[in-house]
C-alpha cells in the first residue's frame, strides 16, 4: 500500500503522508475507513515507528484523518475541505518556484512541467 523511495529528497514521513493523502483522493481509502496501525505501517514500510507516528500526527493536525483512542486512525469526512492543506501546498510551490528562478527556470518551463506532472499523476 505504501512504498518508500530512499533515494528521494522528500523526507520519509512526508512520503508516507503524501501517499495516504493520494489513497484518499483516489477513493481507495474512503470516509471513516480505518488506516493500518502505526506499528503495522512501520512494519510494512520498514520505517521507524516514530517516523510513521509523525506522518499520522500531521495528517490528524491537517484534519485529513481523526483518531479514536484505543481504536486507531480513520479518514475524516471532508478530508480535503481544510483550507490549511491547500495553503501549505501553495506555499511549498511558491518556495520551489522562487528557488528555481535564479537557476534559469522560466515561467514557460514551470507551466510545461506543471502540465506534465498533472498528466502523469492523473494516469496513476
Amino acid at each position: 500500500m505504501i512504498s518508500i523511495d530512499y533515494k528521494s529528497r522528500l523526507p520519509v514521513y512526508e512520503q508516507i503522508k503524501n501517499q495516504i493523502m493520494t489513497l484518499i483522493q483516489l477513493g481507495i481509502l474512503k470516509t471513516d475507513d480505518q488506516l493500518p496501525s502505526i506499528r503495522a505501517l512501520s512494519s510494512e514500510t520498514k520505517v521507524n515507528v516514530n517516523t510513521v507516528k509523525r506522518a499520522i500526527q500531521e495528517l490528524e493536525e491537517m484534519g485529513v484523518i481523526y483518531s479514536v483512542p484505543g481504536k486507531g486512525s480513520f479518514v475524516s469526512e471532508n478530508a480535503f475541505s481544510n483550507a490549511r492543506i491547500k495553503e501549505k501546498a501553495l506555499e511549498e510551490i511558491k518556495h520551489a518556484i522562487i528557488s528555481a528562478i535564479p537557476k534559469g527556470i522560466t515561467k514557460e518551463d514551470v507551466l510545461e512541467m506543471t502540465d506534465k506532472i498533472f498528466k502523469e499523476e492523473q494516469n496513476v
